[in-house]
């Protein structure tokens, strides 16, 4: 009897389903939000066949854009503590994707290994076919937003 009750309630539900009126849609923290859940999960679904998580897969890029930079500058511009930078490149190190040299006595410099530039030449497209795809979806100029967005966090 009580199987059935519950069944009778999901039905009930599906079929009496209201749409909330929401505050919350109009605001542009909410909004933003939501709309980097997408992209995000989106992102993580183009990264999962290369076991890469968003991370490890900006350090790639940051460091293919950068070879020889130090760790600390690395750090900063992902805007990762150095408590957490550290098993990261640790990771990518053991994978065989990022060779690292001392500079001096404190700091490390990061380069791709020859596997590390095979394998961000293989996602950049992908990446860049996911962030079109969701562009796409805009209706407003993306330079402007991007410029507007930068102005909120630099």
């Amino acid at each position: 009897m009580a199987g059935q009750s519950q069944d009778r309630t999901d039905a009930d539900d599906a079929v009496h389903e209201t749409r909330l009126a929401s505050p919350l849609d109009s605001l542009l923290g909410y909004r933003l939000r939501r709309a980097s859940m997408v992209l995000m999960g989106n992102l993580i679904g183009v990264l999962r066949p290369y076991q890469l998580s968003v991370g490890e897969a900006s350090l790639l890029i940051l460091v293919g854009a950068n070879p020889g930079c130090r760790q600390s500058d690395v750090g900063r511009a992902l805007e990762i503590k150095r408590a957490n930078l550290t098993p990261l490149v640790g990771r990518m190190k053991a994978r065989g994707l990022i060779a690292d040299a001392p500079i001096d006595g404190r700091s490390l410099s990061l380069t791709l290994t020859p596997a590390g530039v095979a394998l961000q030449n293989e996602i950049l497209p992908r990446i860049d076919a996911s962030d079109n795809k969701m562009r796409d979806r805009l209706s407003i100029d993306q330079q402007s937003l991007i410029a507007a967005l930068h102005e909120i966090a630099p």
